[in-house]
């Protein structure tokens, strides 16, 4: 699969509220090289500045929050995403545009990660599908490890990562 085909998956997704639907045609070729896209962005998007725009938006962000919260940036689409990489505060204004933000636009979406597995355990009957499967594909896997230049009791050092976002996300309990 092609990078363009992923974008044009994710596009066609509605922000992944219909991820799985928009998988459910493709082969097993296919999902596999979905997920290869899938995590390839998950590992890109691993980056401090955007942990910590995150912290600052969902008033806090664990380990797995982050991971969820990559799994939302990657279902807003490629220019929500690219802008996002080179400037994270890009996404300040993402928030105030998002229609359900207690809901479906929440900024963290767990299942999106699963979406693969579960089209293929539905086609399969088998639940665990995926995994057997996954070790006939060269799958990027998740990054691990990264330096982080901000300190949760510093609300200083999170500004000077994203001031825009802090400015106006800082102490707003929306999310």
């Amino acid at each position: 699969m092609t990078e363009e085909k992923f974008w044009t998956i994710i596009e066609e997704s509605d922000r992944g509220r219909k991820l799985k639907e928009s998988l459910t045609s493709l082969s097993e070729e296919e999902l596999f090289g979905f997920r290869y896209w899938w995590e390839y962005f998950c590992k890109l998007s691993y980056k401090q500045e955007l942990w910590a725009v995150a912290y600052v938006v969902l008033g806090g962000c664990s380990d797995d929050g982050f991971d969820y919260f990559r799994f939302w940036l990657i279902a807003q689409g490629r220019e929500v995403f690219y802008n996002a990489l080179e400037n994270a505060d890009t996404l300040c204004d993402v928030f105030s545009e998002l229609e359900d933000p207690e809901g479906e636009d929440y900024p963290e979406q767990e299942d999106l990660d699963y979406a693969v597995q579960t089209v293929l355990g539905e086609r399969t009957g088998d639940g665990d599908y995926f995994y057997a499967a996954a070790e006939d594909y060269s799958l990027p896997g998740y990054a691990d490890g990264i330096e982080i230049e901000w300190e949760e009791d510093n609300e200083e050092s999170i500004r000077k990562v994203c001031p825009l976002t802090f400015d106006k996300w800082w102490g707003n309990d929306v999310f």
